[in-house]
């Protein structure tokens, strides 16, 4: 089977491509990049004969339908704001795939692809993903699913690349609507920074706020994990980080007012996503944090056999000085969707009655995604609490 991975020379991309050289058996990976030199750079690096280099232009969707055909796994690392023109791609293709952001509606392209046979997954990497996972693992061991708690610690630098830093500035814009939690069946706004919980994280991360973010776990899971009551997410990038944004976000430059600059009216936000998001794009300061890697912490709880349980989840890595030094964080991201990629291929290359556009915890198994991960330095750490109740 072939695999193309778009965007596989990127930040997050490249992780699942050396990982897909590594441990895959696909015959042909296809790093599928605008920016040619730096895939030829990895391609190199990698040394392996299954690797080839592909020009992509991912507006063109007939070009990008017709290379997609080539192929039996499309893996889209690319930014967020590709991701629906690769998902109509693929489906258009006939070919299976998955992607690592999983903002798309789930049901939008759903019948489409029950149509063309194929399965798409929305949001195979660290959170998306994993989380999804974890979740369904204890909603698995559970009578009843009350609660669901996510949280992540993404840490990284501001700007490692345009598609990271508008990610950044996304998740706190006041405009998105997708920023809510879960609650008996309804879904609740919510505004940036709010929702507030120190939650604690294995070092050298440790205690963080974290906040209210736009996640596609919302969304899924629900669906997937019936009867369940609550569902919040949350996440945090590094002090700096946060600093930063909310900064940006209390002095008012997500607003839609217009100011005047040098005897010119721009609307401020605007004026962010132009001249500052330029700015940081190439800042030495957006390009540097003190430690790079990422934790998750999941908590469901619910009823065993009249027994109230708690399953709570965390993640641990090793040290980034052991493990590519910046490289921890994507690695986080990158791993997890090339073993869905592999994981996509096994479940495709037999009969199976899945098709559709489906989030993670409806495709794949928990534990032996886990024992994937592990083999890769990516620990899972379960603790379980319980009490009967009457």
């Amino acid at each position: 089977m072939k695999a193309l991975v778009l965007g596989g020379a990127g930040l997050v991309g490249s992780e699942a491509t050396k990982d897909l050289s590594f441990t895959s058996s696909f015959s042909e990976i296809a790093i599928g990049e605008i920016n040619i030199e730096k895939a030829k750079e990895l391609a190199s690096e990698l040394n392996d004969s299954r690797i080839s280099v592909i020009e992509i232009d991912v507006e063109n969707i007939e070009k990008l339908i017709s290379l997609i055909k080539d192929f039996d796994v499309v893996v889209n690392g690319l930014p967020f704001k590709y991701d629906e023109k690769v998902t109509e791609a693929a489906i258009a293709a006939k070919v299976n795939g998955l992607d690592v952001s999983g903002l798309q509606d789930l049901e939008k392209h759903d019948e489409e692809a029950k149509k063309s046979g194929v399965i798409y997954v929305l949001g195979v990497g660290a959170t998306p993903g994993v989380t999804n996972l974890l979740a369904k693992y204890a909603a698995d061991n559970l009578d009843k699913v009350y609660e669901i708690q996510i949280s992540h610690a993404a840490y990284r630098a501001l700007a490692p690349s345009y598609g990271l830093l508008d990610t950044t500035l996304w998740e706190y814009d006041p405009t998105v609507k997708d920023r809510c939690y879960y609650e008996n069946g309804k879904y609740i706004y919510a505004p940036p920074f709010s929702g507030e919980k120190i939650v604690n994280f294995p070092e050298p991360i440790g205690p963080q706020k974290t906040y209210y973010i736009p996640h596609p776990e919302l969304k899924a899971l629900p669906k997937s994990i019936k009867g369940v009551r609550k569902i919040e997410v949350r996440g945090t990038w590094p002090p700096k980080t946060m600093q930063m944004i909310k900064a940006l976000y209390e002095f008012g430059f997500y607003k839609d007012d217009a100011i005047k600059i040098k005897n010119s009216s721009m609307k401020r936000r605007e004026f962010l996503y132009s001249y500052i998001r330029e700015y940081l794009s190439q800042a030495p300061e957006a390009k540097e944090t003190e430690i790079w890697g990422y934790s998750l912490n999941v908590e469901v709880t619910g009823i065993k056999n009249g027994r109230f349980m708690k399953f709570t989840f965390l993640t641990s890595h090793p040290p980034m000085e052991n493990w590519g030094g910046k490289s921890a964080y994507a690695k986080n991201v990158g791993i997890p969707l090339s073993i869905g990629a592999q994981m996509l291929a096994k479940i495709t290359s037999k009969e199976t009655n899945l098709k559709g556009v489906l989030s993670p915890e409806q495709v794949f198994d928990p534990e032996p995604f886990f024992i994937e991960l592990a083999k890769r330095g990516i620990k899972v750490h379960m603790k379980i609490e319980g009490e009967y109740t009457f």
